[in-house]
């Protein structure tokens, strides 16, 4: 499960838009190839997988609360984690790393490499940081991205919410780059995960997406096992 919460919360750094969007990713990593498929609704986000290595799962998340559910389809299971938990969470991380030897107390800052590049529709910026774990991140940048101002509303919302501050003091502050993440790739010991912007509609979505189905069992794990299944719009 830990897993895959680093691929959503990599997946949410560009998962940014006004209530009633769906946004489809195409992700290229180890773990899950394909398109994932978001939709969002006021507070509300739904995140669709179909492969990852637990199989076909989503992800819904109140990011005004934190509190989040996470469907396993297969095994027909629900898994709730309460807002409360994502906070203590993200109160426990802080403490580790202040008590890390070599933990740097300021966040990371973006690098801007000068250079500039296509990704899919969109003429962009990079942009560069190294995370605290040695991972480096590059992000591809687009100022001319359609409603950006309105969009950057609910990414600031995204932003705030509690899985986020869970990443706060290691990650750069997204809000501080010229326009729309439209792609970030994370390389580690070899390996890469990309995320790429594949289309972004604006379009009615029925609230009952962000229910679980009622022929769903909960599924109770332990609580110190508990991994929070949605990310932030991060690389936040």
């Amino acid at each position: 499960m830990k897993r895959i919460f680093v691929l959503v919360a990599l997946v949410f750094t560009i998962v940014a838009a006004r209530a009633d969007l769906v946004m489809e990713q195409k992700i290229e990593s180890p773990m899950v190839n394909g398109n994932i498929t978001t939709k969002i609704k006021g507070d509300k986000v739904r995140l669709d997988m179909p492969a990852t290595p637990q199989g076909a799962i989503s992800t819904i998340m109140d990011v005004k609360t934190g509190d989040s559910i996470t469907l396993m389809h297969g095994q027909k299971a629900v898994i709730k984690i309460s807002g409360t938990e994502i906070r203590q969470m993200a109160e426990n991380m802080k403490k580790a790393r202040a008590n890390g030897a070599a933990t740097n107390t300021k966040p990371p800052k973006f690098h801007d490499t000068g250079k500039t590049e296509k990704a899919g529709d969109y003429d962009t910026e990079i942009y560069t940081w190294l995370s605290p774990d040695g991972a480096t991140q590059t992000v591809w940048v687009a100022k001319n991205f359609p409603n950006y101002a309105g969009i950057k509303v609910q990414m600031d919302k995204l932003n705030n919410s509690p899985v986020a501050q869970m990443s706060k003091d290691t990650s750069p502050d997204v809000g501080a780059l010229p326009g729309m993440v439209v792609k970030t790739q994370m390389e580690m010991n070899g390996q890469k995960v990309t995320s790429t912007l594949v289309s972004a509609k604006e379009e009615s979505v029925d609230a009952s997406v962000f229910e679980a189905p009622k022929d769903y069992h909960e599924m109770v794990q332990p609580a110190m096992s508990k991994q929070p299944a949605l990310g932030t719009a991060t690389n936040r």
